[in-house]
């Protein structure tokens, strides 16, 4: 009721509401905002989560005090997975676009996502490219994703065609509602540290939604990482990755098994759908997918949901 009041007061309702989840990043939140707020589609919102120890980066907000489009929420909430929610929840669309505090959107990136969109209202979730930005790879490397060409997944089977990173990923907030939004305890700050959008795919694949990828929007990944820093990102992802797919094994989701033995040919030949700026060895990954499996075959879930209780 408090969004729907928060809606109703607006002048006009939103044709696509973008959420971003942010914690302790004021650095690139601000530069990720700002390129939001330049963009040139004619109505839309930004929520913005703030997850933060402080109030700094509402500080650093006043400049766009003065913008009706921008929401600020800080919340004492944790987890990125638990931010977008939060911000999906009070979002005044049923188009919703998000990004990443460490990523920056050109200003055709809400009309373009809102197309990709709209070619088939069934369409749950789409992904855009994540291109990394330029950067010195002698000290580290900035993650990133690129698909060449578009495809839309109809089926579990077509999971791995749809792979891609959360930081351009557009949702259809009914969808999102039937299925029960993200996992939160998968994910960024959660405790098992990625996969939530991968999970969001795979469960609204088995609810009879269509998941689409398309090169037609992009954003610019700022999110700089040092060799040493990429050891323990690339882990966690197969972390989260193993325990999501333990919890769809508990919950009789069959279908994950066509999606977990692409990901072991990924695993052997190929190498990950995210770019790291280098090939990262086998046995780590393997190792953290396995931990990951481990501890999600051993915590509750809601199997009529395909979520994990949270804890």
């Amino acid at each position: 009721m408090e969004s729907e009041a928060r809606c109703s007061s607006r002048i006009t309702s939103p044709s696509i509401s973008v959420v971003i989840s942010t914690r302790n990043r004021t650095g690139t939140a601000i530069p990720c905002v700002e390129s939001v707020l330049k963009n040139s589609a004619p109505n839309f919102e930004l929520l913005l989560i703030d997850q933060g120890d402080d109030r700094t980066l509402e500080s650093a907000l006043r400049p766009f005090a003065g913008d009706p489009r921008l929401r600020y929420v800080h919340s004492a909430t944790r987890g990125l997975a638990t931010g977008r929610n939060l911000g999906i929840r009070q979002a005044c669309s049923e188009l919703i676009a998000c990004t990443d505090d460490d990523c920056r959107v050109p200003e055709d990136w809400l009309q373009r996502m809102s197309a990709a969109m709209m070619v088939d209202c069934r369409v749950a979730a789409v992904y855009g490219n994540v291109r990394p930005s330029a950067t010195d790879h002698r000290n580290g490397f900035i993650p990133g994703c690129i698909r060449p060409v578009p495809f839309i997944a109809r089926s579990i089977r077509d999971q791995h065609r749809v792979d891609g990173m959360a930081g351009c990923l557009g949702l259809r907030r009914s969808a999102w509602e039937r299925i029960g939004g993200f996992d939160e305890m998968l994910g960024a700050g959660a405790r098992f540290l990625a996969a939530e959008d991968l999970d969001f795919s795979i469960r609204a694949l088995l609810d009879g939604f269509l998941v689409s990828t398309t090169p037609e929007v992009e954003v610019t990944h700022d999110g700089f990482r040092t060799w040493s820093e990429g050891k323990p990102l690339i882990e966690g992802y197969l972390y989260g990755i193993g325990a999501m797919a333990a919890k769809h094994v508990k919950c009789g989701n069959w279908g994950i098994l066509f999606y977990l033995a692409h990901l072991l040919l990924r695993w052997a030949i190929t190498g990950p759908v995210v770019e790291f700026g280098y090939q990262p060895p086998r046995m780590p990954r393997l190792k953290a997918f396995l931990r990951g499996s481990f501890a999600g075959f051993t915590t509750s879930i809601m199997r009529g949901r395909s979520l994990f209780k949270c804890s």
